[in-house]
């Protein structure tokens, strides 16, 4: 498909692996500090989230039971303001409907507060994107913290949503690669919604 190549195409651009590379950089410095920048744009906070379990697409219901993705990502929003942020909860929602945002909820967390998924500080729960930034970059030299795990696709989609959000650096070409057609016409789908809103 013509829109496949052009996402594989604008992975592979110098100019993009360039920014990544900046990016990564940036990203290893606010890990190393513990920034905790997207809480600024929400008015919630770090709350019990999802643990470390294998990604396996295990029916959750303590929390999330009846409850669609993509209404799990709407509830996720409220107090959000950053259309990036917005973009990214929202591939979340529609990924396997919602499989991130009920392991988040549901499962019972055991690190920090800033390294939660969830921050609830605020009014309302939002996806704490520096926390699994952190615990993304674990699976590198820079911290202790148990890596989050999945399926190739599932952490694919989960790369990409945070690195959406401003959160971490992203190797695209290797995550694009990760998904089926239905998943990266949602990924399509985010970048699109996302630019529109900024735009406008």
């Amino acid at each position: 498909m013509e829109w496949m190549d052009t996402l594989r195409e604008l992975a592979e651009t110098p100019g993009v692996q360039w920014a990544a590379e900046a990016l990564v950089r940036g990203i290893a410095r606010r890990v190393r500090r513990g920034g905790r920048s997207a809480a600024a744009h929400s008015e919630a906070g770090p709350a019990a989230a999802a643990g470390d379990t294998e990604g396996t697409e295990t029916v959750m219901t303590t929390v999330t039971g009846g409850t669609t993705g993509e209404q799990l990502a709407e509830d996720l929003l409220r107090g959000v303001g950053n259309e990036w942020m917005r973009a990214a909860t929202r591939l979340l929602g529609g990924h396997r409907n919602g499989y991130w945002l009920r392991r988040f909820l549901d499962e019972q967390d055991a690190q920090p507060e800033h390294l939660q998924f969830l921050d609830r500080s605020g009014t309302h729960p939002s996806v704490n994107w520096d926390g699994i930034a952190h615990r993304l970059m674990s699976e590198f030299p820079l911290t202790d913290t148990p890596p989050i795990q999945g399926s190739r696709s599932e952490m694919a989609v989960l790369r990409i949503a945070t690195s959406l959000a401003g959160a971490t650096p992203l190797n695209l070409k290797a995550s694009l690669d990760a998904l089926d057609e239905a998943e990266l016409r949602l990924v399509q789908q985010a970048i699109t919604q996302a630019a529109t809103d900024v735009e406008g």
